[in-house]
């Protein structure tokens, strides 16, 4: 056999899907997609777990367990109810139920943003900006990108006026998101 005819052949075989069977000559039984649909199916179900536990014992607004379209497992507020405040509250309820939360792969829910040196940088001259523009107690960010207002003036929320003003000057530096911790909510 020639070598381009046995090239040709082994291209066939693979298209032909004969490539993946197993030593004893079947098809494979298990496609990539199949198993990590099960997986997904598994992970939702112990995020149900989950919910059963703090239902039952008292968190009974504690919404459903879900799947994000990229497969982390989340729990999404519904009418304005905030859980994760409320499960806070409850620290007998959050060692009840540890024990389900334990078993969560490290996969399950989506990663924390992460910022570079360079985002971390510019969201320092965002806060620099933000100062120069009518919120001069703006503070720095931390290693993670928050800012945190506690026990500044701005723990109580910010002016909604000077924040839009501020977003709209320093919009250039950073576009992005803002996390600000510490404080009560936002704009008042």
């Amino acid at each position: 056999m020639t070598r381009r005819t046995s090239t040709v052949l082994l291209t066939a075989l693979v298209a032909a899907g004969l490539a993946s069977c197993d030593p004893g000559g079947s098809a494979a039984s298990t496609s990539p997609s199949a198993t990590a649909s099960a997986s997904r199916q598994q992970l939702l179900a112990l995020g149900q777990e989950w919910v059963t536990c703090l239902r039952d014992r008292g968190l009974t607004r504690m919404p459903d367990a879900e799947l994000s379209q990229d497969g982390y497992l989340q729990f999404s507020a519904r009418a304005g109810y905030d859980w994760k405040k409320d499960l806070g509250n409850h620290p007998d309820i959050i060692e009840a139920c540890k024990p389900i939360e334990d078993r969560y792969p490290p996969t399950a829910f989506r990663p924390k943003e992460q910022y570079s040196a360079e985002d971390l940088r510019k969201l320092a001259a965002y806060a620099e900006c933000v100062r120069q523009h009518g919120i001069p107690d703006f503070p720095d960010p931390d290693a993670q990108g928050r800012f945190d207002v506690s026990g500044t003036p701005l723990a109580n929320g910010i002016p909604g006026r000077l924040q839009d003003q501020a977003d709209a000057a320093c919009r250039h530096i950073w576009s992005g998101g803002i996390k600000i911790d510490g404080g009560t909510g936002g704009k008042k």
